[in-house]
């Protein structure tokens, strides 16, 4: 496989990614319902975690000796307790798809961080694709109903979108150095570690829970988290930073269509032009990029 081009396995994994992760904002919702935010990113993590401790004694995955572990630690807190406690608190008053809306953003500091900390290119056709993208996203917004403004549930998701865009441009390095799946197993583990502080009291929300909350995060833990993260980093470490950010702006379409099934959220005719710019700023952002090595 060569390295900055968009070949197969990277197609696969940047696809099964942003399908888990837009389905992420309703089932996080609807978990909302029962769990506190703290509860449900404890509840999650500790899923994830088990799913790919499992994984790793199955396939026997080797890990970087703990003297290595350092940057991965850091990492952890700014892509797991960070970014999800943002995320789950920010998510109690905001909808879901105004919430995918305002994190998605992340592609415009991603390409900031990159610019400045790996020196990545960033041309005036890619920031034309990122502000196009942007007008669609916030066409999705008005279309689904949603009100931007900067409640604290908002001011608490731009810090999520702000901690993702580092998160993506500081994991490029490490991917130099370990396997994608072992950059996601160390950031997860670790991650979860941070985020036991909130374990005071999950053993009763969970006895307490209906089903179809407790199934909800579940499914957040194993799908958008652990095979997510490590799909999410395999992408990385084929493409540049920037490039892969740009991908994201789907996130939002992927978010409305499941929150239609799952909460009976009608996207109107607004979201589905912001869906069709979004999709037309990503396209324009990456078509015709010269690649970085990776």
């Amino acid at each position: 496989m060569t390295r900055g081009r968009l070949d197969l396995p990277t197609t696969a994994s940047l696809i099964v990614t942003l399908l888990f992760w837009g389905s992420a904002f309703p089932f996080i919702r609807i978990a909302l319902r029962a769990y506190s935010p703290a509860h449900l990113t404890l509840f999650r993590f500790l899923t994830a975690s088990a799913a790919m401790l499992a994984y790793a004694l199955i396939a026997r995955t080797r890990l970087p000796a703990l003297r290595d572990w350092g940057p991965l630690v850091g990492l952890s807190f700014l892509n797991v307790a960070a970014y999800h406690t943002l995320l789950n608190y920010g998510l109690v008053t905001v909808g879901a798809g105004a919430g995918s809306l305002i994190v998605n953003t992340a592609p415009v500091f991603a390409a900031v961080f990159a610019h400045r900390i790996l020196g990545e290119p960033v041309d005036a056709r890619a920031w034309a694709g990122l502000v196009i993208s942007l007008a669609g996203a916030a066409l999705i917004a008005l279309g689904g109903g949603a009100e931007l403004k900067f409640s604290p549930g908002a001011a608490l998701l731009v810090g999520c979108a702000i901690t993702w865009g580092l998160s993506i441009v500081l994991t490029k390095p490490l991917l130099r150095r370990f396997s994608a799946l072992q950059v996601a197993m160390v950031s997860v583990w670790c991650g979860t570690a941070m985020l036991l502080v909130f374990a005071p009291g999950l053993r009763e929300a969970v006895r307490t829970a209906p089903g179809a909350a407790t199934w909800s995060i579940v499914y957040l833990g194993v799908f958008p988290i652990a095979v997510s993260y490590a799909t999410w980093s395999y992408a990385l470490s084929r493409l540049p930073a920037t490039r892969v950010a740009g991908y994201t702006y789907t996130i939002p379409v992927i978010a409305l269509a499941v929150a239609f099934v799952l909460l009976g959220e009608t996207p109107g005719p607004l979201a589905l032009l912001g869906g069709a710019v979004a999709l037309g700023g990503v396209f324009l952002a990456n078509a015709g990029r010269r690649s970085v090595p990776a």
